[in-house]
């Protein structure tokens, strides 16, 4: 049976044997017929039969009795939490009541659906997601610059000749933001075409291995590169401003800001001389089609919004945007931002959490900030957690939630396995894997490089008790008190649902209806054709220059080039700067492995790990600390410490450690993850207010000092 991964972006197409007689998966395989991965798939995906099959998922709804767990049933399980819930809401607020949504929640169209619903229904702002981890950034500037959160420009990468990539290792984690299986390849063809790719980062990475020039750069410091670039730009390479008019605003303000940034400034500040800065820029303005492209590295330092919104004003000052070979707008089966714009979604949004005011992206409030939404001293402070999909224990840094998870009155884990976060919890309710659902990529329509879509089947039929989260989602709304009248799609679909159970036959609305609904407005392709097209269906090729001034879904159809926000955030540029001169010692950067996927890809039986993660440090600053590679060092910070082995490389350049995450799973429910070495490096890394970037909310997780010292 063909069907699609979903773990990450690609979604590379999978050939999967199945015993029908036995409900058994026999084989996964990459499905090599795929038109667009073609027989493309990583060591994951090829894996996910084990993870179906593993006896250590979870597969009935439990409850916490004591100490122990206690096997119930779905029915007991939903009515006790409901009448939880219901009694705190009532007691203390609507508001009591949060969710935190963890990263495959956004690879299952179902959940993206009643996610946000859930809580509207019950009457809480309180949702919180992993996307405030790594991506926030992303997702904020593109509110505040094209009008809605799920607006990214892409890679045309048939026409590209000039590529830069910043704080991205495509080679193990492909792409972010970006449906391209394969990302290698594309970046290898550009230079079989004669054309460049540049790698700048602070270590020289597997994809700076394998294609393209690799340029070292500070940590935190990409912000400087972007900004003297635009000082380049400004005094060599300015365009004819008129020709941009129509497509966006405040360009001059835009243009001032590069000003203070000279090359010879930005070059002490990047550890990028000023000649080399003066090339790339030369590179990137001359060539014809050329790509700025940033991700997880970037996003995850101070100034990951500024630098997105450098790369959205550069492309279009250098022609790179909305035009052939540089950053184009994808369309995808339907519009998804004109759907955004129906219902209401992915724009500017009213609510603040209670401490300290952080206010939402994307519908939810920052992750950093949930510990403190549990601890404040408030009558409305969260007294009930739902953890969908997600191991925020685990996944923030700062080490803050263990205590605030112990605070909570109600915690419930609705997922696959049983992680950090799921111990705390009061009812488990066990989730389907990927295998035993249908799906389609609702998240990443207007992301996918090559102009297609796909929807899969269920492969098979859920094991045991496991239930698809939307159906969960839909019970516990009943259950909690949502009324019939609130006008969201969890609540409806649970409403309707439940008067047509009291009808003859097996008649149920699903979230498949909605989606149908959805490619039919479209026109490009229908629920029918991709259920008889397993490998899904070809779409028509975006249009290119029609999106600026056009479809940009701001008030006046123009780029907003100087929000106040971002504008204003300006001004923390001089005293990072200071703080980079004057730091001393060793700065932490994090790395994705190819094994693992964040924090869950640990319990796979299928995935054999190796010994632990280890501090990838540099020569010099090895020979400075007396350390030998293989060598056990504390490596300390944020008042926490951990011991891990030392791998010595010169691919880091000196005065940065590398260490990878997702390690660390001793207090995990799962024996084969609890039995894996390595240690959570979030342990030693500073979360709380003061390490959340001011204008997204995006948790600042690289470029913290720490300390590495032998262990004797």
């Amino acid at each position: 049976m063909k069907t699609y991964c979903r773990i990450c972006e690609a979604h590379c197409g999978l050939d999967i044997d199945i015993d029908s007689k036995a409900e058994t998966i026999l084989k996964v395989r990459a499905d090599k017929t795929h038109p667009v991965s073609r027989g493309y798939a990583c060591i994951k995906g090829i894996g996910l039969d084990a993870v179906h099959h593993d006896s250590q998922r979870l597969n009935h709804p439990l409850k916490k009795v004591g100490n122990s767990w206690q096997q119930i049933s779905w029915p007991q399980a939903i009515e006790e939490i409901g009448a939880k819930v219901k009694a705190l809401a009532t007691t203390h607020s609507p508001r009591s009541i949060a969710m935190y949504a963890g990263n495959p929640t956004f690879f299952n169209f179902k959940s993206v659906m009643f996610v946000h619903d859930f809580l509207k229904s019950i009457g809480s702002p309180n949702l919180f997601s992993s996307h405030s981890i790594d991506v926030n950034n992303k997702l904020f500037t593109a509110t505040k610059v094209y009008g809605r959160s799920m607006v990214h420009p892409i890679p045309d990468f048939d026409n590209t000749q000039f590529f830069m990539c910043l704080g991205s290792n495509p080679v193990v984690s492909q792409m972010s933001f970006l449906l391209i299986p394969n990302a290698l390849g594309e970046l290898q063809k550009i230079e079989q075409r004669g054309g460049k790719v540049v790698i700048v980062d602070p270590r020289k990475t597997e994809t700076a291995e394998k294609v393209g020039e690799h340029v070292f750069i500070r940590p935190s410091s990409d912000v400087y590169l972007l900004l003297a670039m635009l000082n380049i730009m400004a005094a060599q390479y300015l365009p004819d401003l008129d020709q941009y008019d129509y497509a966006a605003t405040d360009i001059e303000a835009f243009i001032a800001i590069g000003k203070e940034w000279t090359p010879e400034r930005c070059a002490e500040l990047t550890g990028i001389s000023a000649l080399s800065l003066r090339e790339l820029a030369r590179q990137y303005f001359t060539a014809d089609g050329a790509v700025l492209y940033m991700s997880t590295g970037v996003n995850m330092g101070p100034f990951g919004s500024i630098c997105y919104w450098l790369i959205q004003g550069l492309s279009l000052l250098s022609g790179n945007l909305d035009s052939k070979g540089g950053l184009i707008f994808s369309q995808g089966p339907f519009d998804a931002v004109q759907l955004a714009e129906d219902l209401g979604i992915g724009g500017e949004e009213d609510g603040r959490t209670l401490q300290d005011g952080w206010g939402k992206v994307a519908s939810c409030f920052p992750s950093n900030a949930l510990a403190d939404e549990i601890l404040i001293d408030h009558p409305e402070k969260i007294r009930a957690l739902f953890v969908l999909a997600g191991n925020p224990v685990h996944s923030i840094p700062g080490n803050n939630m263990p205590a605030a998870m112990a605070e909570l009155e109600l915690v419930v884990s609705i997922d696959i396995y049983q992680n950090e976060t799921a111990m705390y919890a009061d009812y488990i309710l066990p989730a389907t894997d990927m295998l035993e659902r249908s799906d389609f990529p609702i998240s990443w329509t207007s992301l996918r490089a090559t102009p297609f879509t796909q929807y899969t089947k269920r492969v098979i039929a859920p094991k045991f008790e496991r239930r698809e989260e939307w159906e969960i989602l839909s019970d516990l709304a009943i259950a909690c008190g949502a009324s019939p009248f609130a006008l969201t799609t969890c609540n409806a679909l649970a409403h309707i649902n439940r008067w047509l159970n009291w009808l003859p036959g097996d008649l149920r609305l699903t979230p498949d209806h909605i989606l149908a609904l959805l490619l039919r407005k479209g026109g490009r392709t229908t629920l029918k054709q991709l259920r008889d097209a397993p490998q899904g269906v070809p779409l028509p090729a975006p249009p290119v220059g029609l999106f600026l001034g056009v479809q940009v879904p701001t008030i006046d159809n123009k780029m907003q080039l100087a929000p106040v926000a971002l504008m204003e955030d300006l001004s923390r540029l001089d005293d990072i700067a200071q703080r980079l001169l004057q730091q001393q010692g060793l700065v932490l950067i994090g790395q994705r492995e190819r094994k693992t996927h964040n924090s869950w890809m640990h319990s796979s039986p299928f995935i054999k790990h190796k010994n632990s993660n280890a501090v990838l440090i540099n020569p010099a600053d090895a020979l400075a600390r007396n350390v030998t590679d293989g060598d056990i060092v504390t490596l300390a910070g944020n008042n926490s410490e951990l011991q891990l082995p030392v791998k010595i490389t010169e691919n880091i350049m000196p005065g940065v450690v590398v260490v990878p995450h997702g390690w660390g799973h001793a207090a995990s429910g799962v024996a084969s993850a609890q039995q894996s070495p390595g240690e959570n490096i979030n342990h030693i890394i500073p979360g709380g207010n003061d390490n959340i970037e001011p204008v997204s909310g995006q948790a600042i997780i690289h470029g913290h000092s720490v300390e590495v010292r032998k262990v004797s």
